[in-house]
């Protein structure tokens, strides 16, 4: 059950199109919304000789407009959503401060748009939606509106593909999907994509989990996966297995959800970002590259720093009575 909703705004419409899946998740679970805004340190826009000067009056100018922007949308919003909703206005860089706030207020899930299908200028330049989810401890729904979106802020999920690979987060990872989606009228769909044994990468890159040529590894994967759909099946769920054999998870995962009219991907990703992604990729970014639907990504390895970090804090200190 989700407690604490987030909503990146940056006062577009097209941010606010997340508003309606995040208002009915809200609405289902009785949880909190929090539309936050981030303001970047402008850029100097005057110089005093050779010295860049900040223009202070400018600075409250746009915070005011910001603060203006989330009064208004407050409004309008408790005229027409019974979501309990609440704004902060933030200062600091944009992903850094909103993975910052994820932590502290303890968010369970983000809800956001991101732009269409991505390329040469997205893997150079990033976005904040890309940033956030390899940033941030709790996972995040990325919409694109006008890309399949129309009429699920009400409607839900009908049929959610969850991805595995074998590792422990695969279970994590379902949870967070049965989150998202819910328990009612949903079908949970569990798949794994095991390489085949004749591809000519296998010559050259490692490959991860098993092969399709074996019968087994294929034997063993077919019982896991059997299992843990068991094991959804006795709490009421909904739930197949499948298995598809490509040497290449991100398309033998796009190419089942586009065949069995999947709405909602649901999986983790370990990319941390630097030369690695950029240069070959995790299977979550080309998913993410070439799903044109909803898509729910979770970073653990954020999540488990994030979960290290608060243990090591201090206690705080008892009151005196």
């Amino acid at each position: 059950m989700l407690q604490r909703l987030m909503v990146p705004l940056d006062g577009s419409a097209f941010a606010e199109a997340a508003l309606p899946t995040a208002f009915h998740l809200a609405r289902r679970d009785s949880a909190r919304v929090q539309l936050v805004m981030v303001r970047e340190p402008p850029l100097p826009l005057t110089r005093t000789g050779n010295a860049p000067v900040r223009d202070p009056a400018l600075d409250q100018e746009l915070l005011q407009e910001a603060r203006s922007y989330l009064d208004v949308l407050l409004g309008r919003i408790a005229a027409s959503d019974r979501a309990h909703v609440s704004t902060a206005l933030l200062l600091g860089s944009t992903v850094e401060t909103l993975a910052d706030r994820v932590r502290d207020e303890a968010v369970d899930l983000v809800v956001m748009t991101t732009h269409g299908r991505g390329g040469v200028g997205r893997a150079w330049l990033g976005s904040a939606a890309d940033g956030l989810v390899r940033r941030s401890p709790a996972p995040t729904l990325l919409l694109r509106p006008g890309e399949g979106t129309e009429g699920q802020g009400e409607g839900g999920f009908p049929r959610v593909l969850v991805p595995l690979d074998g590792s422990p987060t695969g279970d994590r990872m379902i949870e967070h999907a049965i989150a998202v989606a819910g328990v009612e009228q949903v079908e949970y769909i569990l798949l794994r994509v095991l390489a085949a044994s004749d591809s000519p990468l296998r010559a050259t890159l490692p490959q991860r989990g098993e092969t399709a040529s074996s019968r087994t590894q294929r034997a063993t994967v077919e019982a896991l996966l059997a299992s843990r759909a068991e094991a959804l099946r006795s709490r009421g769920l909904t739930v197949s297995a499948h298995i598809v054999v490509d040497d290449s998870a991100a398309r033998g995962i796009l190419d089942y959800a586009a065949e069995g009219g999947v709405g909602l991907i649901a999986m983790a990703t370990r990319s941390r970002g630097g030369l690695e992604r950029m240069l070959l990729g995790s299977v979550a970014d080309k998913v993410l590259r070439g799903w044109e639907s909803p898509l729910l990504l979770w970073n653990p390895a954020e999540a488990e720093a994030s979960a290290a970090s608060r243990a090591a804090r201090p206690p705080p200190p008892a009151s005196r009575d």
